[in-house]
């Protein structure tokens, strides 16, 4: 059996002050999934510096193997986050994906330093699929200095069911515009002013849930997951915004994945904010 959700693109070494942690959009989109009752899997590259098994606990994983991991240090000032790169995953393609997880029924693709080729795509079964596509808008120099790269995603955004992207990716509205012509839903996060969706032509702003921000790493790789299941559920897009916006509310408030809500905190949360 293929598991409830997919999840593809690089674990992470993320340097801190005393190690590091093991991050990545696909880390928090497995163990997101896994909170909110579902089965996971993980397709992924990295070296042997790293344990993503000890992270994701009963979670299969399939590791692609790599002379390095990606390795992230990540600064923030003001809200705004300032990257580092100080080793690079391999490329993840279509044939690293177990035959038995192509039919998924939902899949994200949650690339970090341009790892997933797009043709990806080809070797899946398509269920509903979000892609997080910061990804492919970042470069970085010899020093290691992220920073922000053109993508149309003319190939690509026509076959996922949504795509996110934030305020750190400092796309242009030229971009956006093309992409809103390639994508059915697109979601434009602001962190804590909340998000705009674009569907059936327009915008619709969903406000952010208050919380008390600790440390805002996998936030939108939260927000993306628990888009994609309330998606997959309700059909409706906006609904599903409120969804992930109230879910990334919680992984704020604490440290990396410890801030991963299950199901009930986030319906308690919806609840609450009903009635007030």
């Amino acid at each position: 059996m293929p598991p409830d959700l997919l999840a593809i693109g690089h674990v992470t070494k993320d340097l801190i002050e005393d190690g590091h942690v093991v991050g990545g959009s696909a880390t928090f989109a497995a163990l997101t999934a896994q909170a909110l009752g579902l089965s996971a899997a993980v397709v992924t590259s990295c070296a042997d510096d790293v344990d993503p098994a000890s992270a994701m606990p009963g979670i299969p994983l399939h590791i692609v193997p790599s002379p390095e991991t990606t390795t992230f240090i990540n600064a923030y000032q003001e809200g705004r986050r300032r990257q580092y790169l100080r080793g690079v995953g391999g490329k993840i393609r279509g044939e690293d994906i177990p035959v038995a997880w192509r039919d998924a029924p939902m899949v994200v693709l949650g690339p970090l330093t341009q790892e997933l080729d797009e043709s990806i795509v080809d070797s899946l079964t398509w269920g509903a699929v979000v892609a997080s596509i910061q990804g492919w808008l970042r470069r970085w120099d010899e020093s290691g200095a992220v920073s922000r790269t053109s993508w149309a995603g003319s190939t690509l955004l026509p076959q996922v069911s949504a795509a996110v992207f934030s305020d750190d990716d400092s796309p242009t509205d030229t971009e956006i515009a093309g992409w809103t012509e390639h994508c059915s839903v697109l979601v434009h996060t602001h962190g804590g002013d909340g998000c705009r969706v674009h569907t059936e032509g327009a915008w619709s702003h969903v406000p952010a849930f208050p919380a008390n921000e600790v440390d805002p790493t996998g936030a939108g790789d939260v927000f993306a997951t628990a888009f994609l299941i309330r998606f997959r559920e309700s059909n409706d897009p906006l609904d599903a915004a409120v969804y992930a916006s109230c879910a990334a509310s919680f992984c704020v408030e604490a440290v990396g994945v410890e801030g991963i809500p299950t199901r009930e905190q986030i319906e308690a949360r919806l609840r609450q904010s009903r009635n007030s």
